[in-house]
């Protein structure tokens, strides 16, 4: 090999013919905004409510999605009310109602069927309603707390019949859980002593600081 073709090769394999690449890197004086907190992904409820013609035939009266409403905030629990009926017997020609933007609660008399949407790692503060209820797991996993210390995992498909406890509804997962749930008016629990056991709120302790 000739010099002048060695010098030539010397000097395509050299640092200068060859640069290291510079990594451009670019700040920005905008702070990123913190991540928008999620809703419910479950989809609406859909309900399809059946009545009569004036002959008495049979007929689909409505096919609707209700959407779940967020009383106290949309990160906190989401509501559907499905169906209430104000009195038993139920009337069966009466008008459904609309699905009110409330906490779903009957009637003394009444029932209410509703959906509840529990958002991750969500405690709920620790109440008591006057009613019976029939609480069904649809999605995800619910913990069942009572006041007296006892407490059970519900998984998709178990069932709780709420009896007027005290009790607190957790969900100790990262991921949403759907209930369904049936309530009715009760009659209030009287103890020995003739205390009634009355409708209950304990609201969440505040943070310190």
């Amino acid at each position: 090999m000739s010099k002048p073709f060695r010098n030539i090769l010397k000097n395509l394999n050299s640092s200068k013919a060859h640069p290291e690449p510079t990594l451009i890197t670019t700040t920005s004086s905008t702070p990123t905004p913190p991540p928008t907190p999620k809703m419910s992904p479950y989809p609406p409820v859909r309900v399809i409510t059946t009545s009569h013609t004036p002959t008495g035939r049979s007929t689909i009266l409505s096919d609707s999605l209700l959407p779940a409403h967020h009383p106290f905030g949309p990160t906190a629990s989401g509501f559907t009310t499905i169906h209430a009926i104000p009195s038993l017997p139920a009337s069966l020609i009466t008008p459904p109602t609309a699905s009110a933007p409330s906490v779903p609660r009957p009637l003394p008399n009444g029932t209410v069927l509703c959906t509840t949407d529990f958002p991750p790692n969500y405690i709920t503060p620790t109440h008591r309603t006057v009613t019976c209820d029939y609480m069904v797991v649809l999605k995800g996993e619910l913990v069942l707390r009572v006041d007296g210390g006892e407490e059970r995992v519900l998984k998709e498909g178990d069932v709780v019949v709420q009896r007027g406890t005290m009790h607190t509804w957790e969900n100790r997962t990262g991921e949403w859980t759907r209930c369904l749930a049936f309530m009715a008016g009760a009659q209030k629990i009287v103890l020995a002593d003739g205390q009634p056991l009355e409708e209950s709120f304990t609201p969440p302790a505040k943070k310190s600081g």
